[in-house]
């Protein structure tokens, strides 16, 4: 299976609640895709799912015939689509041997009928698609700058609830920029860290600006990478992992004393896997992890072997937070809750078009019953440490301004970071809550969008 016809595949998938990168592993490896093949596919299909109101508000700009835009079947739309991201979006790929390969795909699912309007489209759409990015992105509608931005129109309210629009002007620039890889680097000895980045440089990988700081966790890369080709990977030197996920994680080991841990949602196991590296010196150090997922819960056993923590540290448990108990009263708990993901929507594009308004509010329900439970489980003189890869109000202090007021026993702790260096600049892309918690924005392409609030149990 060729790229292009694999990224029409993908996106098909995409609409029955499947996630692009897993069916592009799959369709990968069963039709036994080149290398070529599955990197064109892989940036068609992002292009297309992070701008994806875009390319359709561009191409049906350039359908005459009203009629016709209500008639599209699926595979037409979606081979719209890839063209105009393609077309607009991709620097080094002919727009002729695109089109082309979108017009034979369409002939060989007999959609004969829709050839011409898709082939004059396309055309038209790499003649005066340009301008209609330039248009949207200098104009002053905040709908139009959130198109622009790959930011779905439903959620612009949400945003305007949660900063004012000189903010959200500034949000929504940073969120149209591509994301890079950035690697959580383990705890190494000065010489083991010189060997580990010029193998990386070998590798072509390291960020132009990027100036290592033995302090530091973080190497930035120059390009998005599978974890599994870089170098170091498969011995658990480095871990992919955003700088800000990096940074929120990194409170545990600022604030922790001793006592269980409890890490109340834990994914795939890498925020746990990087506390259980920074606390590597306590000797009676214990963390249980929760994940309702059982595939995640799968891979956090896979992800803590490949780091060799060792298997006396930890206990990993599949199941729901709300019903599971802790072996002990925890002393601190993460809770990266289940969210949005609005910080993220440019790394992880395909989740955006999956929310709504019913859905959200459903997310902020279950945000509150979480944090109210892992309240009451916290041991007294404890933590609770409350994690979104969210930018919505909603979702951050609002959550914790209704648990700070059902609990009289808590209080807001203040969460600092130290400015991050950018080659020989340094920036502070943390913005204080509204009155609770630190946001850190996606100032650079390192950067996703998180808040962080910290609570003590007296």
């Amino acid at each position: 299976m060729r790229g292009i016809e694999a990224a029409l595949h993908v996106l098909e998938q995409v609409k029955s609640g499947r996630l692009a990168s897993e069916v592009l592993r799959k369709t990968a490896d069963i039709n036994k895709m080149k290398g070529a093949d599955v990197s064109l596919a892989s940036s068609l299909i992002y292009l297309a799912e992070r701008k994806r109101e875009l390319w359709e508000n561009i191409y049906l700009d350039f359908i005459k015939d009203n009629s016709k835009k209500s008639e599209l079947p699926e595979l037409v739309k979606d081979t719209l689509l890839i063209g105009t991201a393609g077309i607009l979006g991709l620097k080094h790929f002919a727009q002729g041997v695109l089109v082309n390969a979108l017009i034979d795909n369409l002939k060989r699912k007999k959609l004969f009928q829709w050839v011409r309007l898709v082939n004059a489209v396309l055309h038209a759409v790499g003649e005066g698609g340009n301008a209609k990015l330039e248009e949207l992105k200098s104009s002053m509608s905040l709908r139009d700058r959130a198109i622009y931005s790959g930011v779905p129109v439903w959620s612009i309210p949400v945003w305007e609830k949660s900063w004012a629009r000189p903010e959200l002007l500034k949000l929504f620039e940073y969120i149209s920029q591509p994301p890079l890889t950035c690697v959580r680097v383990a705890n190494l000895d000065e010489a083991s860290r010189a060997e580990l980045l010029n193998n990386l440089k070998a590798q072509d990988l390291i960020a132009p600006n990027y100036k290592d700081d033995l302090s530091s966790q973080v190497v930035r890369l120059n390009t998005t990478i599978l974890p599994v080709n870089i170098y170091g990977f498969d011995k658990g030197l480095v871990t992919a992992q955003s700088e800000s996920s990096v940074l929120a994680a990194s409170l545990v080991k600022k604030f922790y004393k001793s006592g269980l841990i409890l890490d109340m949602c834990s994914g795939r196991g890498v925020k746990a896997g990087q506390i259980l590296s920074d606390l590597n010196n306590f000797k009676d150090l214990k963390l249980e992890a929760w994940e309702l997922s059982t595939p995640k819960h799968k891979s956090a056993f896979k992800e803590l072997a490949r780091l060799n923590i060792d298997k006396a540290k930890f206990n990993l448990k599949n199941g729901n937070a709300f019903d599971l108990e802790p072996d002990d009263t925890p002393k601190f708990i993460i809770l990266d809750a289940p969210c949005s993901g609005s910080g993220t929507w440019t790394r992880k594009p395909d989740s955006k078009w999956r929310l709504d308004w019913d859905k959200l509010d459903k997310l902020v329900y279950t945000q509150k019953r979480l944090l109210d439970r892992a309240l009451n489980l916290c041991a007294s003189g404890g933590f609770v440490l409350y994690i979104t890869c969210s930018l919505f109000k909603n979702e951050n202090e609002s959550v914790v301004s209704e648990a700070l007021n059902n609990h009289k026993d808590c209080v807001e702790m203040p969460v600092n970071f130290n400015a991050l260096s950018m080659g020989d600049e340094k920036i502070s892309p943390f913005k204080k809550g509204k009155p609770w918690g630190c946001y850190i924005w996606p100032e650079t392409p390192w950067l996703d969008g998180f808040y962080c609030a910290l609570i003590m149990k007296k």
